[in-house]
């Protein structure tokens, strides 16, 4: 399914397409190149931004994969930091941020994520905690473009990767050869610290909702975090208590069977969603 990405590029707020059928099909990535001004000090910048894409599938985080880049960049400037988290902010809006995005706090973080960032700063200004974990959510997934695109750096000897330029770089998740292992294997730091964060608030999300299915939807993360960081004894037990919850005839219920699976085998990598279908990808 081909779809438009909007340049404000929100937060999903964690309302997430969890139990939609999986994506096929689509156009290709389309890229922009436009020239950001820095709140603050003026200094102007220039910014790749997605336009559209499609996805082909989706990670069992919930990450779409394909001709695609996820999340969706957001800009960021190269001085202050300062992220780009709305695409309307108004003047105001911008003059009230000034103390804190100058702050010694925020810029103490300036070279994390933008998604990161953008959470910190959204978290400060009172919104929904469950949007802030959106924003986290597709922190890690930041943080897995970063380490797979390292690692992939590295095995060609070179010291980077032009994703921008790079339509189908997306696609590199879905192949089963050395270099998808390559890409779904990758994991660093940051992802293991974003990843913890994430994970220490999503209980407190789920109680606060009143939503069933955006109760199923966290609760479905909590697990694929679990299993991610390797803490399987408790991933194992959660998501039996899911799937029991659940019954056998939820639409959940293989993709909850191919976690399971996983989590007996010790795999923390990375796994896409058709999977866990009836007749999954072929090795090729």
């Amino acid at each position: 399914m081909a779809f438009h990405r909007p340049r404000r590029a929100l937060c999903m707020a964690m309302a997430l397409a969890l139990l939609a059928a999986l994506v096929t099909g689509g156009s290709a990535r389309t890229i922009q190149t436009v020239t950001k001004t820095c709140p603050y000090d003026g200094t102007t910048f220039k910014f790749t931004e997605e336009v559209s894409g499609a996805s082909f599938d989706k990670s069992l985080d919930l990450m779409p994969v394909g001709a695609i880049k996820s999340p969706s960049p957001l800009a960021a400037c190269p001085t202050n930091g300062f992220v780009f988290f709305k695409h309307d902010l108004t003047p105001e809006e911008i003059e009230r941020l000034r103390p804190l995005i100058l702050s010694k706090d925020y810029q103490s973080i300036k070279n994390e994520t933008p998604y990161y960032r953008a959470a910190w700063i959204m978290e400060r200004l009172g919104e929904r905690p469950q949007r802030v974990s959106g924003m986290l959510l597709q922190a890690t997934w930041e943080a897995t473009w970063e380490a797979a695109t390292l690692a992939y750096a590295k095995r060609l000897k070179t010291t980077s990767i032009k994703t921008d330029n790079a339509n189908n770089i997306g696609k590199m998740f879905l192949r089963t050869d050395q270099d998808g292992k390559l890409f779904r294997e990758a994991s660093s730091e940051r992802y293991v610290r974003y990843a913890n964060e994430l994970l220490s608030r999503l209980g407190t999300d789920e109680l606060a909702t009143q939503d069933a299915r955006e109760r199923t939807n966290l609760r479905w993360i909590t697990g694929e975090l679990l299993r991610r960081l390797g803490r399987f004894s408790q991933a194992k037990d959660h998501y039996e208590a899911l799937a029991n919850d659940l019954g056998p005839d939820h639409a959940l219920a293989k993709r909850i069977a191919l976690q399971l699976r996983l989590i007996a085998a010790g795999d923390r990598t990375m796994h896409m969603m058709s999977e866990a279908a009836d007749n999954p990808p072929q090795p090729r």
